[in-house]
């Protein structure tokens, strides 16, 4: 009797040993799950906001630096209202122009999309920071058609 009772003794420590590790695990895990879907809305708009520029490109022979003016290409009649993230955009000149999601929580990444007048035809290219922070992400840059993220931050697909 005393081995079975010893026995259980054992099982209830590794059990309360092991519990909070796997509820930790899942608990980080759902976490993770609730981040990713955070950051991916603002993926999606910067990602819309890089399309939608080309298309206000080939209709008006240039960029917009409204996020408003883009609204109309996005199919949305105001802008999101996101606890995640502020949008904007900016332009350097003529040739290239860059909207941003940047993140208004410390521990979500920022993104930021670039579009480049490549010949006569807008490129694209979308980039996240690579460290969560309410931090505007660096500009992607081109050089002679090859447009590459900025250091600090990763290419993504669109």
């Amino acid at each position: 009797m005393i081995s079975s009772s010893r026995n259980w003794q054992i099982k209830v420590a590794i059990a309360a040993l092991t519990l909070p590790v796997f509820f930790s695990t899942v608990a980080e895990a759902q976490k993770s799950q609730t981040l990713k879907a955070k950051e991916s809305e603002a993926k999606q708009f910067v990602g819309s906001m890089n399309k939608a520029q080309q298309v206000y490109y080939a209709e008006k022979a240039g960029f917009t630096s409204s996020v408003s003016n883009l609204l109309v290409y996005l199919g949305r009649q105001t802008q999101p209202n996101s606890a995640n993230y502020s949008y904007s955009i900016g332009m350097v000149n003529k040739a290239a122009v860059f909207n941003y999601g940047v993140s208004k929580q410390a521990n979500l990444k920022s993104f930021v999309g670039g579009v480049f007048l490549v010949g006569n035809k807008p490129q694209t290219i979308l980039c996240l920071n690579a460290a969560p922070g309410k931090i505007k992400p660096p500009n992607p840059t081109n050089t002679k058609g090859v447009l590459k993220c900025a250091a600090g931050t990763g290419k993504i697909a669109q």
